[in-house]
């Protein structure tokens, strides 16, 4: 019995260590593994607390990203889930690189070999805990969502519906107009009305899962929004005038 809750003692850093670091309003504090494995997607680098050097190894050398932007997940699989079958089909993030909504039918043991094995070609158990790799498996499995579907929801112009979710969810941090939060400092002001033109993909992300290293919470999780009503926020955020 002793030694059981000494080993539970020595597990408990490294189970916790995938919500080291991240604020997070909802929930109580609590990042469930879901919520995290979005994040990781979007920048691992970044929750974890890691600055990678060079260019990550993996990276194709006719690719044109270099340094810590070569290290993420996203920049390789999209963020439409569907690498070059999709907006990165060509372009300054062109790899190559197949996309991971196929991989979402293979078992939580399959997608943790193929992210940290020995024999595995993505073998990141080198910079990130079982706990960050066991979250990314579960966000996988769980927390993709079909873009082929999500251009069928976005037909149409924006609904009162898509009004009232932004409002509740999202007008506290970005404004009414979606520009108290400025995501450049050129070219006049682009807030969530240009980011949600320029690349509905991205934007769509981060309403699902939050930003990493930000008090935005994740609408799936932590409002419970479906994947209907998250579509309905993106939809309407393409309304929003931009400057």
């Amino acid at each position: 019995m002793v030694r059981t809750i000494f080993l539970l003692l020595l597990l408990v850093p490294v189970l916790s260590n995938a919500h080291d670091g991240e604020k997070h309003p909802g929930n109580g504090g609590v990042i469930t593994d879901l919520e995290m494995g979005g994040l990781l997607y979007d920048n691992w680098p970044k929750v974890a607390g890691l600055k990678m050097d060079g260019t990550q190894p993996l990276y194709p050398p006719n690719g044109k990203k270099t340094g810590k932007s070569s290290w993420r997940c996203k920049e390789c699989h999209g963020w439409d889930y569907i690498g070059k079958d999709g907006r990165y089909r060509s372009g300054s993030h062109f790899t190559g690189f197949d996309g991971i909504l196929h991989a979402r039918g293979k078992t939580e043991e399959a997608l943790s070999q193929s992210l940290s094995g020995r024999t595995a070609v993505h073998d990141f158990s080198t910079w990130m805990s079982a706990a960050q790799i066991r979250a990314l498996t579960v966000f996988i499995r769980e927390g993709l969502i079909d873009f082929q579907e999500v251009e069928r929801l976005l037909q149409g112009s924006a609904g009162g519906r898509g009004r009232s979710l932004y409002g509740k969810a999202c007008a506290s941090c970005h404004g009414d107009d979606g520009n108290d939060i400025d995501f450049k400092d050129k070219d006049g002001v682009q807030g969530v009305g240009w980011l949600a033109n320029d690349n509905p993909q991205e934007t769509l992300h981060k309403i699902r899962w939050g930003h990493p290293g930000s008090d935005m919470p994740s609408a799936v999780v932590d409002l419970s929004l479906t994947d209907e009503e998250t579509v309905e926020i993106l939809r309407y955020a393409r309304s929003l005038e931009q400057h």
